[in-house]
């Protein structure tokens, strides 16, 4: 002990915290994240560190970023320190030997750092990549998600998109997406119409006399990969059949409803003339 108070009276070593000593400067943020950790109680890498870790794509990389209860010391050197009162044992894990927040987590908490658009793009890598899923990501916001708190209006309006309800055909994305058509004074389209060519599979509209179907991408999937490739297919197959197949997002539906319109009438002018 008495060698180690000697080396501090000295400025060879710089005391951080208790039984927490700075040898040399630590420029390396993995190495300053082991440190606040080991300093810090309860600290565990999160945000754009926990992000790394998991190897998310599309955030931005050589951060120091750990999280603490509210109720902790919330300062070290060189490293951002969020303090959360939600942390619970459930929401950690151990990542290369270094506490983290768990996957679903730390893409709830991403929410608070990027755009909504890159949210929703790293969702949906993940998903695709079947690292997480739409019912694990849902379970998170609901336990930490309320008003006030950054991410949250992110991540509920994500997971909206991303519906996976009760029955298909009361989906929000349909009914927005019907009553759309309906104000613009457009034909009432035939709903869950049979797939011509395979009555086992339905559209989710259709306009059978002039051959348009309409699907409602609500990604209402578990599986990104096979439902995306299963629609191609399917989009493959009714060109081959002298079909159009139009497909529109909630995004299409809630913030660019007037290109729906135009989409639409454009493909029908001949039968709505």
């Amino acid at each position: 002990m008495s060698a180690i108070k000697h080396r501090v009276r000295r400025g060879d070593w710089q005391r951080l915290f208790r039984s927490v000593y700075r040898l040399i400067d630590m420029v390396d943020p993995e190495n300053l994240v082991r440190a606040a950790i080991a300093a810090l109680p309860s600290a565990i890498a999160s945000h754009e560190t926990a992000a790394e870790l998991h190897a998310i794509p599309s955030v931005q990389r050589g951060m120091a970023v750990v999280s603490v209860h509210t109720r902790s010391t919330h300062t070290f050197p060189g490293v951002t320190v969020h303090r959360n009162h939600d942390l619970s044992a459930s929401h950690s894990c151990l990542v290369g030997g270094i506490p983290a927040t768990s996957l679903p987590r730390t893409v709830f908490d991403m929410g608070q750092i990027v755009s909504e658009k890159q949210l929703r793009r790293i969702v949906d890598d993940l998903i695709a990549q079947r690292r997480v899923t739409v019912e694990e990501l849902r379970i998170i916001n609901d336990e930490v998600a309320k008003r006030g708190k950054p991410g949250s209006t992110s991540m509920r309006s994500v997971l909206a998109e991303r519906a996976e309800g009760a029955e298909k055909t009361a989906t929000r994305l349909e009914l927005k997406g019907l009553a759309v058509l309906r104000e613009a004074g457009l034909p009432e389209p035939v709903l869950e119409y049979p797939i011509p060519w395979n009555t086992t599979k339905r559209f989710d509209a259709a306009y059978p006399e002039a051959q348009v179907a309409i699907e409602w991408d609500s990604l209402r999937w578990h599986g990104l990969i096979d439902s995306f490739e299963r629609d191609r297919r399917r989009d493959r197959a009714a060109l081959l059949h002298g079909w159009s197949v139009l497909r529109f997002t909630w995004k299409d539906v809630t913030d660019h409803p007037l290109d729906v319109v135009t989409t639409v009438r454009a493909v029908l002018q001949p039968q709505i003339v």
